[in-house]
């Protein structure tokens, strides 16, 4: 996929900054938000005989998408093909979603295998309360609702046992309605932490990226006034740190004791402080109503300020609170980013 650099001038200095739709780059740009999508629009009940709806009209993809939709008919799952590929139902003036919402399953086939790369294709078929059943990216699951709310084709022998899979379900309704369960209870906090990225617009997420790299320049610069990082007091230690939500600038705050260093202290600070101060996450005016949470809200990850969004929602922590205290004592005036959900 190809891949936005932007480079910045500031003064005569250059910033390099990548936005792609990878978690790993400085601003990730998905298909995915809360506006866009009503992700918890009810279910409504599946009417069609073929188990499965699909909409592809590129028949050149990159990988083996249409090998597996043939693959899955021949292991007698019928499919209703409305896109251009393997057609068999007219799709000129047919609604994608509305449509789709008849379907038990749909197949959600992306026209390219990359990490992260999840398109209209696979939120859509969210919306439309059909089980998506996936050709993409290889952790697609990280992008799932709720564990087991996903079929995923990784490969060409995948397709028999999630034909087998949607067999199943298809016969027994309990089953299939657990893989719809999210729909009624709420997703899972790590999507709702993943689709909440997208309340603040990659433009604003880009300005905060930037105007940050400028700021750590200036603090790091020689002619920058240094700031009290710690102070003592008696026996005790005083850190100062900061911490700030995702998606916005300003930083908050934050005062731990070494004889409290703990990662439990800072979170228990930083949530006491925001609720002090009758905080409104981000997301708050987004998220659908049924899963807003009222006026509460909990911290679901603290990362150091620079982490990617890959890092932050799936891959670092701290490595305990010894971790945490090496961390505050190596980094003068730590800086932390917190996911509220």
């Amino acid at each position: 996929m190809q891949r936005t650099i932007l480079l910045m001038h500031d003064g005569g200095r250059g910033y390099n900054i990548i936005m792609t739709t990878s978690l790993s780059s400085d601003v990730p740009v998905g298909y995915f938000s809360w506006a866009e999508y009503n992700i918890m629009a009810p279910v409504q009940p599946k009417t069609e005989t073929a188990l499965a709806a699909a909409f592809i009209s590129n028949c050149g993809a990159r990988n083996f998408r249409l090998q597996a939709l043939e693959a899955l008919e021949s292991a007698k799952i019928k499919i209703d093909s409305y896109g251009g590929c393997h057609r068999n139902r007219d799709g000129k003036a047919v609604d994608k979603v509305e449509t789709l919402k008849r379907y038990k399953f749909s197949l959600a086939f992306e026209n390219s295998n990359e990490e992260d790369y999840v398109t209209e294709k696979y939120f859509q078929s969210l919306v439309a309360g059909s089980i998506p059943v996936v050709v993409g990216a290889p952790n697609i699951e990280d992008f799932a609702p709720a564990p087991g709310a996903v079929l995923h084709i990784k490969e060409i022998n995948d397709v028999e046992p999630v034909a087998k899979r949607m067999k199943y379900l298809a016969d027994n309704p309990e089953a299939y309605n657990q893989s719809l369960r999210w729909k009624y209870e709420g997703p899972s906090d790590s999507f709702k932490a993943l689709v909440d990225m997208a309340a603040v617009h990659s433009s604003c997420r880009l300005c905060i990226h930037l105007a940050t790299m400028i700021r750590e320049k200036e603090e790091m610069s020689q002619g920058s006034k240094s700031r009290p990082c710690k102070c003592t007091r008696g026996s005790a230690v005083v850190y100062h740190l900061y911490v700030r939500e995702r998606g916005r600038f300003e930083m908050e705050s934050i005062f731990l004791r070494s004889g409290n260093l703990t990662l439990g202290a800072f979170e228990s600070l930083v949530l006491t402080k925001f609720k002090s101060q009758k905080h409104v996450p981000i997301w708050k005016q987004e998220r659908p109503e049924s899963i807003r949470g009222g006026d509460d809200f909990k911290i679901y990850r603290i990362y150091p300020v620079g982490m990617t969004q890959r890092q932050a929602l799936y891959t670092f922590r701290f490595n305990g609170d010894a971790d945490f205290r090496r961390h505050v004592e190596s980094n003068p005036c730590a800086k932390f980013e917190v996911i509220l959900v």
